[in-house]
């Protein structure tokens, strides 16, 4: 090693210091050193690391609770299957367009096998809902009280829904009940039948 290269005349001063001073030198400038290392590294390494840790604790949470949820798959599978055999057994009851007529005709069938005579029996426009449309049908019958509740026995034990409601009793000559309401069934709509709509 050429010496002669090595500029050292900032050693100099420190040369004929003695060795405790050298030490207390050297001993400030490791300290200075670990404190700008604390500064500029270590800080925002910690930092780091404290991110790092939450971010492990949220990976660890999220775990725990993806494992709890894969754990109830079987359940929800099981709860699935029933509802779908629900909804089949609901879908079941709710008429197709093509069976409208044929229901309609048990109802009168119903009410005059009953003994109540209709006056009036008139389909009115149907409201379409969600996945079902209503079908309304505007009546008008008489006849005893007896009569009407086997009317209404007979409709409620139709494998179809049809709600009776509205109704309006009132007593006519003879002591002869009458009534006037809705008679309202309900059919199921098919989805995709509703999104193409009506041909032009």
């Amino acid at each position: 090693m050429n010496l002669d290269a090595l500029n050292l005349d900032g050693l100099r001063p420190v040369i004929p210091l003695p060795m405790a001073s050298k030490l207390t030198a050297l001993a400030g400038v490791f300290v200075l050193l670990c404190a700008a290392y604390y500064m500029l590294f270590w800080d925002e390494l910690q930092q780091n690391i404290e991110q790092e840790k939450v971010q492990v604790e949220n990976q660890r949470l999220a775990l725990v609770k993806n494992q709890r949820l894969a754990n109830d798959i079987p359940k929800k599978r099981k709860e699935y299957a029933l509802l779908q055999k629900q909804l089949k057994v609901a879908l079941n009851m709710l008429p197709k367009k093509s069976e409208i007529p044929d229901l309609l005709e048990g109802i009168t069938w119903a009410g005059k096998d009953s003994g109540l005579a209709f006056s009036i029996f008139k389909p009115g426009k149907e409201t379409v809902q969600s996945i079902y449309a209503e079908v309304p049908v505007s009546l008008s019958v008489s006849g005893t009280f007896r009569q009407f509740l086997t009317f209404l026995k007979r409709v409620g034990e139709m494998p179809r829904i049809v709600d009776i409601k509205d109704l309006q009793l009132s007593i006519g000559a003879g002591q002869v009940l009458k009534v006037q309401g809705k008679a309202v069934t309900y059919r199921f709509v098919d989805a995709k039948v509703k999104s193409k709509g009506p041909k032009r």
